[in-house]
């Protein structure tokens, strides 16, 4: 399983390349200087966070959509006892995240759920060794779970397609789930990234609620 993974992650080929900017940014290298630092991690519900996510995805793709809507969640979490970190994180140009989108600039690699909530870990974990660790275990989730098994509290789609990938690329994942489809479910394979957004973002808080609990 770990094997898998990692040669999926390696087959992602320029969005890993994209990634790296992000991650070795956000969580910071010897040289990071204070104003640099993650900041504090402040535990928020996981189902929140997918909601959020599901609620504001808008057309810019899963990687946009999973990241800003997990910094909304985070950002209204500490409204009240850390303003200025909860403005700052508002203040974000979310837009750069559109890059993300149909596996980097429509490239169908790294899936942009996941490569969203790496940088959402890397925004809060300092250590990038422990980064590494929680993408693992997000990415085997990823990879081996029958997605999305998140739903809304609106539930337009009651027993909506899952399936399991295999793999962690646009590709892979989205073509699982068209493979087999019928035309009447690939009319609505919108509702799929908002939902598969939603449950790998779900999945990445629980993470790292349960590292900041150890």
């Amino acid at each position: 399983m770990e094997k898998m993974t990692r040669r999926s992650v390696l087959a992602s080929g320029i969005g890993i390349a994209a990634m790296n900017g992000f991650l070795i940014g956000l969580a910071g290298a010897e040289e990071t200087s204070p104003q640099e630092k993650c900041w504090k991690y402040v535990r928020i519900s996981p189902q929140k966070a997918a909601q959020r996510v599901y609620d504001t995805f808008g057309d810019n793709g899963c990687m946009y959509g999973a990241f800003k809507g997990a910094l909304l969640e985070y950002a209204d979490t500490i409204a009240d006892t850390d303003p200025q970190t909860a403005a700052a994180v508002k203040a974000i140009p979310f837009t750069a995240f559109r890059a993300g989108r149909s596996g980097f600039a429509k490239l169908k690699q790294l899936c942009g759920a996941v490569a969203g909530s790496v940088m959402f870990f890397s925004c809060f974990v300092e250590d990038f060794a422990d980064v590494c660790k929680l993408t693992d275990q997000l990415g085997q989730y990823a990879a081996e779970t029958s997605l999305p098994e998140f739903i809304p509290e609106k539930d337009e789609y009651p027993d909506f397609r899952k399936v399991v990938a295999h793999g962690l690329t646009c590709k892979e994942m989205g073509g699982a789930w068209m493979k087999g489809a019928t035309e009447e479910q690939k009319k609505i394979v919108g509702e799929r990234c908002k939902r598969h957004a939603a449950s790998i973002m779900g999945k990445a808080v629980e993470l790292l609620n349960e590292y900041y609990a150890e």
